[in-house]
């Protein structure tokens, strides 16, 4: 699926083509390139043996030599490819009974308190981002974009790349990094590699949410995880003193580099205060916008099938959305062809160069596993890089342009949140229903009756403004959440409760409210079964050679229950 709804994502954007158009000629820097050295240079051999038979001139050809070159623009592509992050930063949130609490950095002692104010909790407000990986490739004009005249464009092929091996060098970066052209049509769209961190003067402002969104790698002991949860992880049986690396919040680049795409880095630096130590190279990219047909082609289609009630409809465009973006950071190049035969086509592919291994699954039905004489890889890492980062710029950009700006951020602290989606406890008022949304802590309330309206939807039945691109919606109110892990979840709403618990199957397994309390209050560990794995393997006929245990895998199925 993931793979059928990518082609038609790529498909959609030569629907404007014109064979009788000329179109200018991209000088396009990236070649395909692998990671090993032999591979590399088998890689190029080949192309030059082509080349020699089709009497093809082979001057321009890659050489072995520019194995690093390429090697390089992989891992800074590939390295820093995070998915949604899923955080726990309040876990007890009781109406009536819990205050909001606020983090605090201590720029003299070197460390983070835990304040309790004085305002009571009352609703609990989970915000949804609509079709959020959907809504970043669709380059919708937005007016809280601020960067390349209000649209997120999509990087096309390699424009250039400067490595920080010079004073000039630096400085050529860095220009490019801050060129007043980012505002506007001419920006730039860039991986950046950088060193950095946001001011101490400034560390209380982003500490309720730290805005940058990357992986870390420390030491389980006591010294870095303090005396309370190195005991807590002995206790339940997990082992400390080894490395670990989570994707987490942070205030800095923890004193290595980290790579962002353009529009993150440009809003790190604008509104976070974000300052760079260091650079060390940037790439950078094409721009275009040819998602954006795919992108508002399928959300139109959901909601017009949502309208006329016709679920499969709504449900297939919905997958379909959801699931265009994950080809694109799959190694495509790795996969072998596995052909189902006749008794007689199996006997004929025995004599082909390409033959690997049979394995007869009926009568006359055989899997034939061949392996190709051509094998390319397209995959687009830096279009799979992108649309993730994209995905942390607009939930960091709501956050920090929209509800620091009108609301009164200490009434509100957050619980959980996901890739998409955002649990805050707020202090309103506890005369009136829970169903408060955002009135009772609004401080800019001319700044919030002019901007809402271009995330949340304002006219009333509406599915097209409900649903609109870029959008957000109240996800669900309730009256208190206790939130264990991330994707671990209990959430009153009105008398109902909701839990969530990810990978367990609940109507199997039956985990109640109070046993996620007795966790918090006395340690108590549930233990329960995740949905069942349940992997198929069929014996291997071998008939020429001794395949690898990549090839033996070939034939293995892994069913979800």
């Amino acid at each position: 699926m993931a793979a059928c709804s990518n082609a038609t994502k790529y498909a959609r954007t030569y629907i404007d083509f014109n064979v009788n158009n000329n179109y200018p000629v991209i000088n396009d820097r990236s070649p395909r390139f692998v990671l090993q050295q032999q591979y590399w240079n088998s890689k190029v051999l080949s192309y030059e043996v082509q080349g020699r038979c089709q009497k093809r001139d082979t001057t321009d050809n890659v050489k072995e030599q520019d194995f690093e070159y390429f090697k390089q623009l992989f891992k800074v592509s590939k390295k820093w490819v995070t998915g949604g992050l899923s955080n726990v930063m309040h876990r007890v949130n009781v109406e009536r009974q819990d205050f909001i609490k606020k983090f605090e950095y201590d720029s003299i002692n070197k460390n983070v308190r835990v304040v309790t104010s004085n305002y009571q909790i009352t609703p609990i407000l989970g915000i949804d981002f609509i079709s959020l990986y959907p809504s970043v490739i669709s380059s919708e004009y937005h007016k809280f974009i601020k960067y390349t005249s209000g649209k997120m464009y999509m990087p096309g092929s390699v424009s250039d790349k400067v490595i920080c091996d010079s004073v000039e060098k630096k400085q050529k970066i860095l220009d490019i990094i801050n060129s007043q052209n980012r505002y506007n049509d001419k920006g730039q769209l860039f991986i950046e590699e950088v060193k950095g961190h946001i001011d101490d003067t400034h560390i209380n402002d982003y500490i309720i949410f730290p805005p940058i969104q990357r992986n870390y790698e420390f030491q389980t002991n006591e010294e870095t995880v303090d005396e309370y949860m190195n005991q807590h992880m002995k206790s339940n049986g997990l082992k400390v003193d080894q490395k670990q690396r989570k994707l987490t919040n942070l205030l800095s680049t923890m004193g290595g580099y980290m790579t962002f795409s353009s529009y993150y880095l440009w809003f790190l630096i604008d509104d976070c205060h974000f300052m760079i130590d260091d650079v060390k190279q940037i790439i950078l990219f094409n721009k275009h916008d040819k998602f954006s047909s795919f992108a508002k082609e399928f959300t139109n289609q959901r909601i017009y099938a949502k309208i006329n009630g016709n679920k499969g409809l709504e449900q297939f465009c919905k997958i379909i959305m959801k699931s265009s973006y994950g080809s694109d950071g799959m190694n495509i190049e790795k996969y072998t062809k596995i052909k189902m035969m006749n008794e007689k086509q199996a006997l004929q592919a025995h004599l082909s160069n390409t033959f690997m291994v049979d394995q007869k699954l009926s009568d006359n039905v055989y899997a034939v596993q061949m392996n190709p004489e051509k094998c390319s890889c397209r995959t687009p890492l830096q279009v799979a890089y992108f649309v993730l980062d994209l995905a942390k710029y607009w939930y960091l950009n709501f956050i920090y342009n929209f509800m620091y700006k009108c609301f009164d951020m200490n009434k509100l602290h957050f619980i959980e949140g996901d890739t998409d989606s955002a649990y805050w406890a707020v202090s309103g008022n506890k005369n009136e229903s829970y169903k408060q949304q955002f009135k009772y802590f609004i401080k800019d309330q001319q700044f919030y009756n002019e901007n809402a309206k271009y995330f949340f939807p304002t006219i009333e039945g509406d599915m097209l403004d409900e649903k609109k691109t870029l959008g957000l919606a109240i996800e669900r109110e309730g009256i208190e959440m206790i939130a264990l892990a991330p994707k671990n979840y209990y959430i009153m709403v009105d008398v109902k409760t909701k839990i969530k618990l990810k990978g367990i199957n609940q109507s199997t397994n039956k985990i109640t409210k109070g046993q996620i309390v007795e966790n918090i209050i006395e340690g108590t560990v549930t233990k329960c079964q995740l949905a069942a794995i349940r992997a198929l393997t069929l014996d291997i006929s071998i008939s020429v050679g001794s395949p690898t245990p990549a090839q033996l895998s070939s034939y293995a199925w892994i069913a979800m229950g």
